[in-house]
């Protein structure tokens, strides 16, 4: 006779998924059954087979706030300067409220070195031939040197008031200036303090096409130019000099598609990852598939991209490819505000990724900006906030915020019918396997059928094993 009762081992085979469900009607086999996808998955991260864990806790990087302007520290950037010496000099530059400040080696302090600028711009930092370079949104500010020194100065050479800028084939290039939106402009070659020499120029890319360009990035030898945010476009830039057998020279890469803004794009080993008004997506993806749904990296969770977040303020979103974890990471503001208060979270390691939030259902970090510095060697994702700090976020042990604040981690199986919804069966007893992290309670909750949800405290700390 068939045994009326089985032991089922679940596993987890997938991660956060809001357009498939809610229910599961696999059934197990050879006693096993596998989670394919996740009703909820906030503020978790995921272990190399699958299993979801707490996200690490936040530490402040400055234990003294930023105090100027809206305090809110709009972008921050580690600068490596090369020099003479044989070893380089590290500086942390921040635009908060409506300054310039710099850090020396991750020291915690914060210098201001330039005030007066507008507040609440989106700003852009890059290395150009040992000089960092910001620039900004806005249309009064003009872009600036950051030196070794920790002096600020007007970069040199006339530019054009660009927004965010790229180095790429030993030129600065650079878009974002308001008379010109569809204009890209490159300095002389080695030199990006000569906007105006010989070696210079510009290249206007499908002007008045009801696009501006919003993302300029140095990938596989060439420059890949984003345009949007309405129709959305990406064209090639091939080429090393204005002139000559390997003159510059533009290709028009894909129609349809395009970025939201500069900040929100980023490499990924050999692709770009990058946020449009629709989703996030993969160029390489882009390339193989054009503007159907398999170019969505964010195919499970596209309903919530769409619907429960603020498209008002998508193009101030930012990402960033934490590569130590693997994890690409993009920090937007739930509808309803304007405060960036949610990251969606793509662990790449997995085939297909896997995605997780945090600050979803539970306050993490209201991530504002994001960057990955270092401190000896070790790369650590920081966030930069509204509160004037900047903080280590997603692998500090100790699991809680800056000033005791509390926070909760949440992974939720669908509603799991062991096969056909049309035979009954009854859960007898369920079993939970865990890696402690620490004498703390954990909740487990259970919902049958229609019935109120049912919770059970499960303590981590374990007990006398030899009783």
């Amino acid at each position: 006779m068939e045994p009326k009762t089985a032991r089922v081992i679940l596993s987890w085979g997938g991660g956060w998924s809001t357009d498939i469900g809610p229910s599961l009607t696999v059934a197990p086999q050879n006693g096993a059954l596998v989670i394919p996808f996740l009703q909820s998955a906030d503020n978790i991260l995921y272990e190399l087979d699958g299993a979801p864990h707490k996200v690490g806790g936040s530490t402040r990087l400055n234990a003294t706030a930023i105090s100027v302007g809206t305090n809110t520290v709009h972008g921050f950037f580690d600068a490596w300067y090369q020099g003479t010496s044989g070893s380089e000099t590290q500086l942390e530059w921040a635009y908060a409220g409506t300054s310039l400040f710099s850090m020396t080696s991750m020291n915690g302090t914060w210098t201001s070195q330039k005030t007066g600028l507008e507040d609440s711009k989106q700003p852009s930092f890059v290395m150009a031939k040992d000089i960092g370079i910001w620039a900004s949104t806005s249309n009064v500010d003009v872009p600036q040197s950051l030196s070794t020194a920790a002096a600020v100065a007007n970069l040199g050479g006339s530019p054009p008031n660009f927004a965010f800028a790229e180095w790429h084939r030993n030129r600065a290039w650079a878009a974002g200036v308001a008379a010109n939106p569809s204009r890209l402009y490159y300095s002389a070659n080695l030199d990006p303090e000569d906007w105006t020499g010989a070696g210079s120029g510009s290249i206007d890319i499908d002007p008045e096409d009801g696009d501006r360009i919003t993302f300029i990035k140095s990938h596989k030898n060439e420059l890949i130019v984003g345009k949007g945010p309405n129709r959305g476009s990406f064209h090639r830039i091939s080429g090393s000099s204005p002139t000559g057998s390997d003159a510059f020279a533009r290709s028009v890469f894909v129609k349809g598609l395009g970025t939201i803004n500069h900040n929100g794009g980023f490499a990924v080993a050999d692709d770009l990852f990058f946020a449009s008004p629709r989703g996030m997506h993969s160029l390489n993806t882009t390339a193989a598939f054009g503007d159907y749904e398999q170019a969505f990296l964010n195919l499970p969770i596209l309903s919530y991209f769409q619907d429960s977040l603020n498209h008002t303020v998508l193009n101030q979103c930012w990402g960033v490819n934490y590569a130590t974890k693997g994890l690409a990471v993009w920090t937007f503001a739930k509808a309803g505000g304007t405060a960036k208060n949610i990251c969606l979270v793509y662990d790449y390691r997995f085939s297909p990724g896997r995605w997780a939030s945090w600050g979803r259902n539970s306050a993490y970090a209201n991530c504002h900006s994001l960057a990955v510095l270092q401190l000896n060697n070790v790369h650590r994702l920081y966030a930069g906030l509204t509160t004037g700090y900047v903080q280590r976020i997603a692998d500090v042990a100790d699991r809680s915020l800056p000033g005791g604040g509390a926070y909760t981690g949440e992974a939720k199986l669908p509603f799991l019918n062991f096969g056909t919804s049309a035979t009954l069966k009854t859960a007898k007893a369920v079993f939970l396997g865990l890696l402690p992290k620490g004498n703390y309670n954990l909740t487990f909750g259970t919902t049958r059928d229609t019935n109120a949800e049912e919770t059970y405290a499960i303590s981590q700390g374990g007990g006398n094993t030899l009783g």
